[in-house]
């Protein structure tokens, strides 16, 4: 019975509980909530959230779930609501509520709303349901009076989930206004105040879900005045960090990471197998207006649109008008945008509300173009008109390129043709087709009309600011299989233009037309009897313009066109002042040119063409025509490796450099030139120039890691000459690895002097404990077979105490560290020693003693060669102890024989050549002997001073190292060394702060030479 009732009750209030379920306008108290949609909600509320604050509160971490249910609007009435539910001005349109019980709280769907407050950590999930009419918002903050507009409140941390349905508009002509689309969008974060945020939220929209409008990760929404904006500090809005992910899916409006923030940066928006209407990773952003240089930066965004997408408009990082645009990339992978102009950032030039230009600093962008077969007009990685390009990237990977273009650029603003046809660019300025530019930027001012008018047109100020386009790549790389590529590409393009071209008409009909050439103006009149007007010449202005240091990458690609790594241009500009200097052209791997094809180092020919550079880099391929090949250094660039097949049927000169991939014992031919000379017999090696006269090839890179290399040129067919690179495994090489562990070897056994020094401190001191620190720099060669340089410091610091009249113990702590430079094999690094140990003394006689110390520690050094092109880190441990006695004969005199023993672990590591290299366990057995003679007759002031002597006979000291398998032992620090010393011991007996120094400079000869100074002092407390 009781289980009956229990039925019949849930049967009876169940519309209770769905109606309760859908009753969500009590979520507007200012609370947390998480609410579920499971029913059909055709109309009201009109606002619809998760939770919602009337000035009562932030709202975080609420949510609201659409499961099962659509959200519309059942008609004209509902939809007047909709648009009624804010205020609309013509003037100024803040949207502001109307306070009626129906609009006050506008109207969308929403995780969480707050009017005047922050809306964190607020989600909204819908999954295959249709929502008409309304925007979808993970967190929306907004204002409830014009004056709010001035606010902080923030929309951070939310995010909408939208898996299948559709989110679309509602489109209708409401009561007093003309035709209206109300909703279809997405937001992650949405605000209205001018120092809000809408940082770090997301936005899913997958599975086939469709959204009509756009969908934005962050948007700030600051409904200001032009006259807000000239005030200081009004605006600073930030739409940072926010991720838009549609995948499976279409979008019929933008998707974009950010929109309308002054500051937009780090956002990241991926289109995966999807169709959207266009893709940007920061769109519209704007500052203070009256500013003459950009306030607003988009920095760091990133679009990546791949697996087999569509962008059916526009897809670019940053397209915008005088914004700062720094370090955003744009990925275009295995898809197809239908837009024939495609850039990573897009700049235009923008006026202040004075329209005076805004400048905007662009540069370090990136464009990626993966696995891609189309067409365009231009790509590139930045072109602003609102001031320099510098630093940018475009990387072409695995695809086949076309680029047809009809001679006009940037948005068609410059006309090849008409500029050059007015000789204010080169007729030589390729037009033939389209271009890839690494970046770009010009200063563009003109004066121009269409049709003759009263007046002559104002100045305009096309581009400002483009001084240099400096520090570009350009990289066209084929892929798997060689690609073809026609375009002419520019690493870097800079250009002065002042264009004058108009027509005037007086009253009379009489048409007066004023046209720039080059530097000369001249006008003319349709009145034939008009006195005729001497030209006027400009001034050439002194200017400095570049396009530098640029570099652009042929590889595995068929090429037809023209490259530049650096083009600068301007009929006012000097010659000496369009910089084309330290470009870099690289062909790499298989590289065919088509006959037209020319690549230059720049366009100016004139000056600095000695200073780009030419490169072949493991290339394949045959060229049969220098003039190919136009304003570089006359000794070009091979860096080469054993699969290197190149065939000039011209004489080269080139210095060879050579790829870590040449590691192997191998002989082959890699270069063939053609000579005029058939005399070889005055060739010679070591980088000197062989006598040929039209060729020359000198290997400059003779040794990779363990390998050394010969470059040798036999007479072949013909006038040609055979180049063929040799390699052998050489135990030289190995032998410099080997001094690496003796450099760590050396430091660890620095410093036994001072130790000694310090003990004879302690049996001349009267307390019974004391500290000290020593310090010591030394610089010392050690022949060991070949040789290092070592510059090092030394710091001891640690304490004793007598525990009877003859016996003594204490501790000590070290650091050594240093730098060392090779020879005649030149490697440099740095290494470091971390130690510390006991030591202890025993006095066997009135005159004698017996030292003793044991210690520990940790070594690491550092390995660079350019010489080897070899770089690594090796660390491991030590140990060791010494033993030893102190005989003083006389007062003055002391004589002194200890035996050091310090073993340093092996090493097993691998390079960045990928090279196997082990080092065996080294040790050194040292014996040191020597007398020291004190002048204590003489005393200078406290001072006395000393002289001493010393021998050291290092017994092992063997480093035994293995490279690839090729084992040497040559390196080894066995030997004798002599040392002689002065010293100066100052004994302060003050009570504040007593102690004995003693000051040492030495010099060393034998297996070490060298000098260095130490110092010991002893706090007697």
């Amino acid at each position: 019975m009781r289980k009956f009732l229990v039925a019949v009750f849930f049967v009876l209030f169940a519309p209770l509980f769905v109606q309760a379920a859908q009753n969500i306008q009590i979520n507007w108290d200012g609370q947390d909530h998480s609410r579920e949609i499971v029913g059909n909600n055709p109309d009201k509320p009109l606002a619809i959230v998760g939770a919602g604050s009337l000035n009562a509160g932030a709202i975080n971490g609420a949510s609201l779930t659409v499961n099962g249910a659509n959200i519309s609007i059942s008609d004209s009435a509902i939809a007047n609501e909709i648009y009624h539910s804010v205020t609309h001005s013509d003037k100024n349109d803040f949207e502001i509520p109307v306070l009626s019980d129906d609009t006050r709280k506008g109207a969308y769907v929403a995780g969480g709303a707050a009017y005047n407050n922050n809306v964190t950590n607020n989600s909204v999930s819908i999954t295959d349901n249709n929502l008409t009419g309304r925007d979808v918002m993970g967190g929306v903050a907004l204002i409830r009076q014009a004056g709010d507009r001035f606010g902080a409140a923030s929309a951070n941390n939310n995010s909408v989930s939208i898996s299948g349905g559709a989110v679309n508009s509602y489109t209708f002509t409401p009561t007093g206004a003309t035709s209206t689309v109300l909703g279809g969008n997405v937001y992650g974060g949405y605000t209205k105040f001018s120092k809000g945020s809408a940082n770090n939220n997301t936005v899913s929209i997958t599975n086939g879900a469709t959204v009509q409008g756009d969908v934005i990760g962050g948007f700030t929404d600051e409904r200001l005045t032009e006259e807000d904006v000239k005030t200081s500090n009004v605006i600073d809005t930030k739409a940072n960090g926010n991720y838009v992910l549609v995948k499976d899916a279409t979008v019929g409006g933008m998707v974009a990471g950010a929109r309308g923030a002054a500051t937009a940066e780090n956002n990241t928006v991926v289109i995966d197998h999807s169709t959207v209407d266009s893709v940007v990773g920061a769109d519209k952003g704007r500052g203070v207006a009256d500013s003459a240089a950009s306030v607003v930066n988009v920095d760091n965004n990133t679009v990546i649109v791949r697996n087999n997408s569509t962008v059916t408009n526009m897809a670019a990082a940053v397209t915008n008008f005088s914004v700062n645009a720094k370090g955003n990339t744009l990925t275009l992978d295995n898809s197809t945008v239908n837009m024939a102009s495609i850039y990573a950032v897009k700049m235009g030039l923008a006026t202040d509300v004075d329209k005076n230009p805004v400048s905007a600093t662009v540069g370090s962008n990136t464009l990626n173009l993966n696995n891609m077969s189309a067409t365009f007009t231009e790509l590139g990685g930045s072109v602003n008109l609102a001031g320099t390009a510098n630093g940018n990237v475009v990387n072409v990977t695995n695809s086949a390129l076309t680029l047809n273009n009809a001679g006009k650029f940037f948005g068609d603003t410059l006309d090849l043709t008409n500029l050059s046809a007015n000789k204010l660019l080169p007729a030589t300025m390729p037009k033939d087709q389209g271009a890839i530019f690494g970046g770009a930027s010009m200063t563009y001012t003109r004066k121009v009309n269409s049709t003759p008018s009263e007046e002559a047109p104002e100045e305009e100020k096309v581009s400002i600011g483009g001084t240099n386009s400096d520090n570009n790549t350009v990289s066209l790389a084929g892929g798997d299989s060689v690609k073809d590529v026609k375009a002419n590409v520019f690493g870097g393009f800079s250009a002065y233009i002042n264009e004058v071209n108009y027509q005037t008409k007086d009253d009379s009909g009489v048409i007066t037309t004023v046209k720039k050439e080059g530097l000369v103006t001249t006008t003319t009149s349709s009145d034939p009897a008009a006195e005729a007007q001497e030209p006027e010449e400009a001034d050439q202005i002194d200017d400095v313009y570049s396009a530098s240091n640029n570099t652009v990458i042929l590889d595995n690609v068929k090429f037809n066109g023209k490259v530049y790594g650096g083009y600068v241009y301007g009929a006012e500009l000097k010659d000496q002042n369009m910089l084309t200097k330290n470009n870099t052209v690289i062909l790499r791997n298989k590289v065919e040119l088509d006959p037209t094809a020319v690549i230059y180092g720049g366009n100016n020919g004139l000056y600095d063409f000695p200073t780009n550079q030419l490169v072949f880099d493991r290339t394949i391929g045959t060229f049969t025509n220098k003039d190919q090949f136009q304003n570089f250094n006359d000794w070009w660039t091979i860096n080469a490796d054993f699969n290197t097949d190149l065939h000039f049927d011209f004489g080269v000169f080139a210095n060879m450099t050579l790829d870590k991939s040449t590691m192997k014992e191998y002989s082959k031919t890699v270069v063939t030139t053609v000579g005029s000379v058939a005399d070889l017999k005055d060739v010679r090696e070591g980088g000197i120039l062989y006598d040929l006269v039209d060729s020359g090839v000198v290997l400059t890179q003779k040794k990779v890691g363990v390998y050394s290399y010969d470059l040798t040129p036999t007479r072949g067919t013909g006038n040609e000459i055979l180049w063929t690179l040799t390699s052998t495994k050489d135990k030289a090489n190995a032998e410099v690895y080997g001094q690496l562990p003796l450099v760590g070897l050396a430091l660890i056994s620095e410093g036994p002097e001072m130790l000694t020094q310090t003990l004879n401190d302690l049996w001349k001191s009267d307390t019974e404990q004391n500290t000290f620190i020593n310090g010591g720099y030394h610089h010392t060669r050690y022949e060991t077979g070949s040789g290092f340089d070592l510059d090092s410091g030394l710091t001891q610091a640690g304490a004793w105490k007598k525990f009877t009249n003859d016996w003594a113990l204490g501790i000590f702590a070290k650091y050594a560290g240093g730098s060392y430079k090779t020879f005649p094999i030149k490697v440099t690094g740095d290494a470091n020693v971390f130690g510390g140990g006991l030591m202890t003394s025993l006095r066997y006689s009135e005159t004698g003693r017996l030292e003793a110390t044991v210690e520990a520690g940790y070594v690491d050094a550092k390995f660079e060669s350019s010489e080897l092109l070899s770089t690594f880190k090796t660390k491991g441990m030590y140990y060791g102890a010494s033993a030893g006695f102190v005989e003083n004969p006389l007062e003055d005199l002391s004589l002194y024989a200890n035996f050091n023993w310090k073993r340093k672990a092996s090493d097993d590591i691998t390079d960045d050549l990928d090279q196997k290299i082990k080092f065996d366990t080294l040790q050194s057995m040292a014996l040191r002997f020597g007398g020291d003679y004190a002048f204590n007759f003489v005393d200078w002031k406290g001072v006395i001073p000393s002289i001493g002597a010393s021998a050291i006979y290092e017994m092992d000291g063997e480093s035994t190292v293995t490279v690839e398998d090729v084992k040497s032992s040559e390196a080894s620090m066995k030997g004798m060394s002599g040392r002689g010393q002065i010293s100066l011991a100052y004994h302060n007996q003050d009570t504040f702060l007593p102690l004995h120094s003693v000051l040492t400079v030495y010099g060393q000869v034998g297996k070490r030479e060298g000098f260095g100074g130490e110092v010991n002092i002893s706090f007697e407390f």
